[in-house]
């Protein structure tokens, strides 16, 4: 699959509206910040919800505290507003922009969190899952699935995946059928 060329970003009304929702989903605790707490309960919740255990499940802890490190680098007690978060995800936008490998290990960091089984591809199940990691309704899965799944298979490649969040992340077209790849814009 040939990487989709975005026009320069910027950071329009609606790139904020969808990373604010993004940050609403990661703030677990509800208090409006982001804090370490909020990704060691993603972590936790996320090895529930696909019932790692062993190694799977102290690579996921592993990984969530790699992916808090990137909004707090010099310190675990930090608490994340939403202008921080928008700013650390406008500077990962800038510097990755044209680097595909980038904007491939954070789709591929997801792949790998969903795809339970590891037969490489995510079932609809698998993406039930996701949604209900993030708090949105497992009704509102079947919908965002179909647009991921290009060929419509019945299954969502790593290449499929990551074409959709790539677009989630660099496109500021309020059309994209990959808006929703976390769950619908319209929140709190």
């Amino acid at each position: 699959m040939e990487p989709k060329v975005y026009p320069a970003l910027t950071f329009s009304d609606f790139w904020i509206k969808k990373f604010t929702a993004l940050f609403y989903r990661f703030d677990k605790t509800g208090d409006g910040v982001l804090t370490i707490e909020d990704f060691t309960i993603s972590a936790e919740l996320m090895i529930k919800l696909v019932g790692f255990k062993g190694e799977k499940a102290a690579a996921m802890r592993h990984n969530m505290m790699e992916l808090w490190q990137l909004f707090s680098p010099d310190r675990s007690d930090k608490k994340i507003t939403l202008e921080e978060f928008l700013e650390v995800h406008k500077e990962v936008a800038r510097n990755s922009f044209h680097d595909h490998n980038i904007q491939n290990k954070n789709a591929l960091f997801w792949f790998d969190c969903i795809d339970a089984d590891g037969d490489g591809v995510i079932s609809q199940t698998e993406h039930e899952v996701f949604f209900e990691f993030f708090g949105i309704d497992k009704k509102l899965s079947p919908a965002v699935f179909k647009k991921i799944d290009l060929n419509q298979d019945g299954k969502i490649s790593r290449e499929e995946f990551a074409a959709a969040l790539v677009d989630f992340s660099f496109s500021e077209d309020p059309n994209s059928p990959y808006n929703d790849f976390y769950g619908p814009v319209d929140v709190k």
